[in-house]
């Protein structure tokens, strides 16, 4: 019987939440008899564990501007289509925008695959981002709508796109899944910094990028008021990005430094989550925030901006959790007050979020993707 040849294409597999999906997905095609998995990355860089069966193919290992990745895209393209051809690869599922040129450019250049392309944030964020968001928009108008499907990880990310272009492909919404089990079995395990949780404090978590466009800084400022009648609030974050430096010289500033723990990328952040009493999420973009469901799987409460995308449709207009808009510290502040202070049922809340992730259940969302290869 002839096998399923699946190529699974992304650029890196470095921390972050299309990286962790694509991870998910190799784990469970992997397991499946009818498929053989082959799987690409455009640079090296891995930072998470996937099976031992497949061996990843890596196409460059030096490091590029964003101009020379963009002028490059036709030849890894012909590289692709050349894979495909000896391969006899049946479908190419790309993740993120660069793997998705690459993916229906080698169609376009004459291979003989079912292109499957992931979008996981808002197309309408290239619209800030100067020369480079023009080009990319510009790829985005001229090549989208050749691939054979588009899977949004949101309703939202497919509504932006189909708002920026004429769309006549195949689409579909498919959610990020999360690993319940895996949350589960992680929970009670420190793995890596043993950082010390009292019983007199309460803990505020933060899990992401330290980046622009995650907002730490609203956070941070946020975190600086509500501690000035309550002695007992702490701020972690989890994570590392360009900012690091710039957020601790501002809690210095506001003399909160001994108060705010950064704890640097993590294996296993379900243990700090489970062990925290208020999750917020500052993001101004999101696709599908993962986080969010993994806050919401290990039990605490969760406040999140009501970014473009993602959180609004994840607490379903806060039946799950509090949304503030973008920026707003005062009532990401006054937010915050309620769930720290106020008279909830936390355990109610609980039992609500594990029943609103089963939405999200690894193998439910794992079937939705092999029923479109």
């Amino acid at each position: 019987m002839h096998k399923n040849n699946v190529l699974i294409l992304c650029a890196t597999m470095q921390k972050g939440g299309a990286e962790r999906v694509i991870t998910l997905l190799l784990k469970k095609l992997a397991d499946d008899q009818n498929i053989k998995v082959h799987f690409m990355m455009m640079e090296d860089g891995i930072e998470y564990d996937f099976p031992k069966s497949i061996t990843p193919i890596i196409l460059s290992n030096s490091k590029k501007s964003g101009i020379q990745k963009l002028l490059e895209l036709p030849f890894v393209a012909l590289k692709l289509k050349k894979y495909i051809k000896e391969n006899s690869i049946d479908t190419v599922m790309s993740f993120l925008y660069r793997p998705n040129y690459i993916n229906i450019l080698a169609k376009v250049f004459g291979g003989n695959h079912k292109s499957i392309i992931n979008i996981r944030s808002t197309t309408s964020r290239y619209k800030n981002e100067g020369f480079l968001g023009k080009i990319n928009l510009f790829l985005i108008n001229s090549l989208f709508d050749k691939s054979d499907l588009i899977i949004s990880n949101s309703k939202g990310v497919d509504e932006d796109l189909k708002s920026l272009i004429n769309i006549t492909t195949n689409t579909k919404v498919i959610y990020n899944p999360v690993d319940i089990d895996y949350v589960n079995s992680k929970k009670g395990i420190c793995e890596d910094l043993d950082f010390e949780f009292k019983e007199n404090k309460k803990y505020i978590i933060s899990v992401g990028r330290l980046i622009p466009l995650k907002r730490n800084i609203d956070l941070i400022k946020t975190f600086f008021e509500l501690q000035k009648s309550d002695n007992s609030l702490e701020l972690l974050f989890l994570g590392d990005g360009i900012l690091k430096n710039d957020l601790i010289i501002e809690c210095e500033k506001h003399n909160i430094k001994e108060k705010v723990h950064f704890l640097g990328n993590v294996k296993n952040p379900f243990y700090y989550l489970t062990k925290s009493d208020l999750f917020v999420l500052n993001s101004e973009i999101e696709g599908f925030p993962n986080v969010l469901v993994e806050a919401m799987a290990c039990g605490i409460p969760v406040i999140s901006s009501d970014c473009k995308s993602g959180p609004r449709e994840i607490l379903e207009d806060e039946k799950y959790g509090l949304l503030y808009p973008v920026g707003d510290m005062d009532t990401l502040k006054e937010k915050m007050k309620s769930y720290l202070y106020k008279n909830i049922d936390r355990e109610e809340i609980r039992k609500k979020n594990l029943k609103r992730i089963e939405d999200f259940n690894i193998e439910k969302i794992m079937n939705e993707f092999k029923s479109v290869l």
